[in-house]
């Protein structure tokens, strides 16, 4: 909820570390806990982590599942390709990535509502989540959930759970047959 990672990294400092910065100062200390210089080290370290390769992505279950994703509309909030702006960084201006987000907000529906709205989001509206990296999640983090509350326990369950702008990707999705689900599942664990 941060306009950019330098603010992203102080307020995580803040507000899951408890870490009083120059950003986000500790109301109830004098000075801070780090100083500017560590803020601006974090979000170099951050903007310039390199993304995990995709694995399997020849396979032709996975580019089955691919063509799956795209024609049931995932693709249109979940958008594959995106080019990076202009960026003091030379290797980080212009890129290509495939980050699978249009990085805009979307009514999820009421499945999803949390029922508090953040500056100009409703309570069902969620940032469309980067799927790059997916694959990966269970075996970086084998206990954490997916979703912005870590509700579902798979990449099937996430999917289940759109409602909302999503409801027509859902609904295609369950009456896929087993083979397409699968196919599915398989590209998005490639990414």
């Amino acid at each position: 909820n941060q306009p950019n990672l330098l603010q992203q990294a102080a307020g995580a400092y803040r507000d899951d570390m408890g870490v009083g910065n120059p950003l986000f100062p500790d109301e109830d200390e004098e000075g801070y806990d780090i100083d500017f210089e560590t803020l601006e080290a974090t979000a170099f370290y951050t903007q310039t982590l390199g993304v995990p390769a995709r694995v399997d992505w020849a396979d032709v279950t996975v580019r089955r599942g691919e063509r799956l994703f795209e024609a049931i509309g995932c693709a249109s909030c979940h958008t594959p390709t995106m080019t990076t702006g202009d960026h003091e960084i030379a290797e980080l201006s212009r890129q290509t990535i495939h980050a699978y987000t249009d990085l805009l907000l979307h009514d999820m529906g009421p499945g999803l509502a949390d029922g508090r709205p953040d500056f100009e989001a409703t309570g069902s509206e969620w940032r469309t989540a980067p799927l790059w990296g997916l694959g990966l999640a269970h075996t970086v983090l084998p206990l954490s959930g997916l979703l912005h509350d870590g509700r579902a326990g798979s990449i099937e369950e996430a999917i289940l759970w759109h409602g909302g702008e999503a409801d027509g990707s859902r609904e295609a999705f369950r009456t896929m047959s087993a083979s397409d689900r699968e196919a599915l599942l398989a590209f998005l664990r490639s990414l």
